[in-house]
């Protein structure tokens, strides 16, 4: 692992445990009640139908869908498929070890726009969205070719890497410290995931050679 991504994984696990801590003492946040309240007090029906399509590309049932899009397509599966998958399924599975200890309750159903079941710490969404369209992104900026297409790319795929957790305080399922913790892990993960990734490339063009 790089010097800067063994830098932005400590800060980010760093960070996290900030927060774990501060949510753990069970005392309300001034954080997450000033950013809620600015956030509840733009909802509007046209923002509202945009950001439901955006929250709901971080349902298991869609990132499940990209991931065997990515696995079923040969030109895909090895280079996008299989370290995309495996990233999705790995920050998932910890991430609902992590709601099982900290076992924080949602915010009120009175302020959600969305049924949304389970703990609240940390946002599901935020840690999937992270991993699963930050490493898109990267693989795509590392084999795309063509530098227009990655560009493109990158923005599309930037979208639900960036406003997927955002959704989710806007949907009222999740506080804020919900989402940048998720986000916080995440990129702990990529971090590990990118390492991984780059070490077994190396691997296999020594092998090649």
């Amino acid at each position: 692992m790089t010097k800067k991504r063994r830098l932005i994984m400590a800060g980010a696990i760093l960070l996290f445990a900030v927060i774990c801590c501060f949510v753990l003492s069970g005392d309300d946040l001034i954080f997450d009640t000033v950013i809620r309240e600015w956030v509840y007090s733009i909802r509007s029906d046209g923002l509202t139908r945009v950001l439901k399509v955006i929250t709901y590309m971080g349902n298991w049932q869609f990132i499940t869908a990209l991931c065997l899009a990515l696995l079923l397509i040969p030109g895909t599966r090895r280079r996008y498929g299989i370290p995309v998958s495996a990233g999705a399924a790995f920050v998932t599975a910890f991430n609902k070890v992590v709601k099982a200890i900290v076992q924080r309750p949602r915010p009120d159903e009175a302020l959600r726009l969305i049924e949304q079941g389970g703990y609240s710490f940390t946002s599901g969404h935020s840690i999937t969205s992270m991993v699963v369209f930050g490493l898109l992104i990267w693989l795509v900026r590392k084999y795309v070719k063509s530098r227009k297409k990655a560009d493109i790319l990158t923005v599309i795929l930037a979208v639900p890497w960036i406003f997927i957790g955002l959704s989710r305080i806007y949907m009222g399922v999740h506080y804020p410290t919900d989402v940048l913790a998720g986000w916080c892990l995440g990129a702990a993960a990529l971090m590990v995931i990118i390492s991984i990734e780059d070490r077994t490339r190396k691997k296999a063009e020594i092998e090649e050679k």
